[in-house]
């Protein structure tokens, strides 16, 4: 959600080269430590050429939504492994606990009411496997918190729903796992769930070392057996970082993620670029030693978004905006370099 508005290193494996390049680069609009304001396809040419890095994409696609009148927002967006072209999505911060269907055409394919939830500020979904169901669930993650303030978050899991026709709406139940950050609270709008089960955040907003300079990303994991032991509290465990440095260039911030469905590589978006990392296809751990791809996003239509999951098998990805009237796009971007 666009809104207006230090800890130790992690010792993952980030690739030195490509950090030490993007933490270079300067914020050039916008306030240290907040969003970008918040600007349209009118008002983009500052941003264009305040932020190049990265290829643009060749003609991108463009897909009119004809979502139903109570999806606002567009938060996120999640493949589904087992409905060919079916994506969730969600609403974020304040609005009901309700989970979308669309398909890659831009159908409604329903809408679920989520019960035994709460939507204090959804901002991440993904699909992956769920022990307590013979089929996959759809992860939602109440994990925004824009101002850092809230001692604790939750992930609410439900079994994955049919989709269905436009106009349908039903219920599910959900479980939650409500975890908390051991070095105190962060924003996250990005989520991805590993083929094994463990769940993956990547912070969203500028931090800062000792010395005052700009962190990486940071990335914490949820084990996938968080879910059945509750004696104790669930402690997001810092396993990585990434070499994306928010708050390095205007809208350098990390809106979501998806890893692709043969969990081999990872898509993670900024309002401005979308990076793809090389990915463990059991753990969906990144692959530090493997450069990134990466592409510039701001020049497209719809402009800024949020959202980003795979185009089915195709290598493509498909990125959501927020609001009613955006439309849905389709591009290519560069995948990770091979294995050195």
């Amino acid at each position: 959600m666009i809104a207006r508005r230090g800890h130790p290193v992690a010792t993952g494996r980030v690739h030195l080269a490509v950090a030490a390049t993007l933490s270079l680069v300067p914020t050039l609009v916008g306030c240290a430590g907040g969003d970008a304001p918040l600007t349209r396809r009118g008002q983009r040419a500052a941003y264009v050429r305040a932020d190049s890095m990265g290829v643009i994409p060749p003609t991108p696609t463009l897909i009119r939504a004809h979502p139903r009148p109570d999806l606002l927002e567009n938060s996120a967006a999640a493949l589904s492994h087992t409905q060919a072209g079916v994506f969730f999505t969600i609403n974020d911060s304040g609005n009901d606990p309700l989970l979308f269907a669309l398909d890659t055409t831009g159908a409604d394919r329903g809408v679920w009411r989520v019960h035994g939830s709460t939507n204090v500020d959804w901002e991440s979904a993904s699909v992956g496997p769920c022990r307590s169901a013979p089929n996959d669930c759809v992860y939602i993650g109440d994990t925004g918190d824009n101002q850092e303030r809230r001692s604790s978050r939750v992930i609410y899991r439900v079994r994955e729903p049919a989709a269905r026709t436009a106009g349908f709406t039903g219920d599910v139940d959900a479980d939650a796992l409500p975890y908390h950050y051991a070095d105190g609270p962060h924003d996250v709008e990005a989520m991805y769930v590993a083929p094994n089960g463990d769940i993956f955040l990547i912070t969203k907003r500028p931090r800062a070392d000792a010395a005052g300079r700009r962190r990486p990303a940071l990335i914490f994991m949820l084990p996938a057996d968080a879910w059945t032991q509750r004696a104790a509290p669930v402690v997001a465990e810092l396993v990585d970082s990434l070499p994306i440095v928010p708050g390095s260039a205007p809208l350098r911030l990390i809106t979501d993620a998806s890893l692709s469905l043969d969990g081999r590589t990872l898509a993670v978006r900024t309002y401005a670029q979308i990076f793809t990392f090389a990915t463990d296809s059991l753990t969906g751990r990144v692959r530090g030693a493997i450069p990134p791809g990466v592409c510039n996003i701001i020049a497209l239509d719809a402009w800024p978004g949020e959202g980003v999951t795979w185009f089915g098998r195709s290598g493509k990805l498909l990125l959501t905006s927020e609001g009613q009237s955006s439309p849905l796009q389709v591009v290519d971007c560069p995948m990770p370099r091979s294995t050195p």
